[in-house]
């Protein structure tokens, strides 16, 4: 809904918004723009004391700082015109998007055709997508390969000043694959990695510079 202000308060709120009526009489000044159609027209409404007074749509106000930028700017009337035209069909295409109305419409839409696709795949005229006993037999026909088994996992650190560390575990194999996460920093060394693994004992890792102080890392092997 369009909120509505009696004139005195459309030139009042222009005026906090540094528009310059300068020693003319703004009422003349609004009559003017209203009648070469750079404002919209003043419906008569009543005001709170009960006074029948000339109304403005509350948009003219940033309507009526735009007029007098641009007329700031040395801009013709023609081309200030111009302006306002662009602006207001913008506007009108703007609100005419975010209408509740045309909101419900898509709405209405969207279900329609949303039923129709449904009923239509029901039907068999068209395929949306595989069938559940499709899906079912793709997956078990499909040699899926299982992510690997974490097997171990554990916390560590390379002691300080040292540049490796050897990790015990029974369970690992010659095949295992190792991870490591360090938790803090490990500089000078700027790379890590597992040198060596070996089957039922352990794994190697190393730096490639010593540590400056404790540096923790997390470590899991699969198999």
């Amino acid at each position: 809904m369009t909120t509505l202000l009696s004139i005195d308060n459309v030139i009042k709120e222009a005026k906090q918004k540094g528009v310059d009526f300068g020693k003319g009489d703004p009422y003349n000044r609004l009559r003017y723009y209203t009648k070469i159609g750079w404002l919209p027209h003043m419906s008569r409404q009543r005001d709170a004391e009960g006074n029948i007074k000339g109304h403005y749509p509350s948009t003219v106000v940033d309507q009526i700082v735009l007029i007098e930028d641009l007329k700031t700017q040395g801009l013709t009337n023609d081309e200030i015109e111009g302006k306002i035209n662009t602006k207001n069909k913008l506007q009108t295409i703007i609100s005419g998007i975010t209408s509740k109305e045309l909101r419900n419409q898509i709405l209405l839409y969207t279900m329609l055709v949303l039923l129709i696709l449904i009923v239509s795949s029901e039907m068999g005229i068209i395929n949306l997508g595989k069938s559940k006993d499709n899906l079912r037999n793709s997956v078990n026909s499909t040699n899926v390969e299982m992510p690997n088994q974490v097997v171990a996992q554990g916390v560590a650190f390379v002691p300080n000043n040292q540049r490796s560390i050897f990790i015990k575990s029974d369970n690992i194999k010659a095949n295992s694959k190792v991870y490591i996460t360090f938790n803090q920093d490990y500089s000078p060394a700027t790379r890590y990695w597992v040198s060596q693994i070996k089957d039922q004992e352990g794994f190697l890792v190393e730096t490639d510079a010593p540590v400056a102080s404790n540096a923790e890392f997390n470590w899991w092997f699969t198999n």
